[in-house]
């Protein structure tokens, strides 16, 4: 897979904006970065393994400030000339060792992470330790259930784990008070996309040019926007990618 945006390549391990065949992958992240943003309107917010930079700079329009943070060089580099901004910083650091004190912020964003790490021994314990005592955690990950369905290791070859719902809220259970599972899922036409496949958004990339379907997916895929997925709690074992909203502390309601 190859393509480029800025200086960065597009290797299948992280998406990228503006690279018309990637552009389902792209609005399936925004998607979820827009429900994060919904969280940020003037916090302190910071956004572990970041990537191209693109999210950072969504959660920024609402948040007080934003720090997001990469372990790749080239990475950060490339977010800071094209999105750093005066509440908008980037930082090269290992998602299991934050440079950051405790408590420091009051939303931590980590999307599409850790089916990429070979290790998460410090992963979750690092993002509890940095929230805020009334803080939110919002973590996503591919339903194992969906995107690899009927193998037994990951079909992508850029993810180490995936996890199925449960599975997912087991292990964030261990760091956080409380630990709310949401789904992102299909809808308009994408849902009928799922009941007459004319695009195979998955095993696309694995598809030979005389594959009917490689080209229904370089017509269909720069169509997609964010309005074609929905966040949704019912049937949560058939979502695509897995949403968790945690936290340190169990609020209590006012009655």
């Amino acid at each position: 897979m190859t393509g480029s945006t800025g200086e960065l390549e597009l290797t299948g391990e992280r998406t990228l904006p503006g690279i018309p065949r990637e552009n389902y992958w792209f609005q399936r992240h925004l998607a979820a970065y827009e429900l994060a943003s919904t969280l940020a309107e003037g916090k302190s917010v910071i956004d572990v393994g970041c990537g191209e930079g693109y999210g950072p700079s969504i959660l920024a329009r609402r948040a007080r400030k934003v720090l997001g943070v990469d372990i790749a060089p080239e990475v950060v580099g490339h977010a800071r000339r094209q999105y750093g901004t005066k509440n908008l910083s980037f930082r090269v650091m290992d998602v299991n060792r934050l440079e950051v004190p405790p408590q420091s912020f009051d939303l931590a964003v980590s999307l599409q992470v850790v089916e990429h790490l070979a290790d998460v021994s410090g992963y979750f314990a690092e993002i509890a330790r940095i929230l805020a005592p009334e803080g939110v955690a919002l973590l996503s990950t591919p339903n194992r259930l969906t995107i690899s369905a009927g193998s037994e290791r990951p079909i992508n070859p850029w993810h180490l784990r995936e996890y199925t719902p449960e599975e997912f809220r087991d292990v964030l259970g261990g760091y956080f008070e409380t630990v709310e599972i949401k789904g992102l899922f299909h809808t308009r036409w994408l849902k009928l996309n799922e009941k007459i496949p004319l695009v195979d958004f998955i095993r696309v990339y694995e598809m030979k040019k005389y594959n009917p379907r490689y080209w229904t997916h370089r017509l269909l895929a720069p169509r997609v926007g964010t309005a074609d997925f929905r966040v949704g709690t019912s049937g949560i074992e058939n979502c695509l990618d897995i949403i968790a909203v945690c936290r340190n502390q169990v609020l209590e309601l006012a009655l």
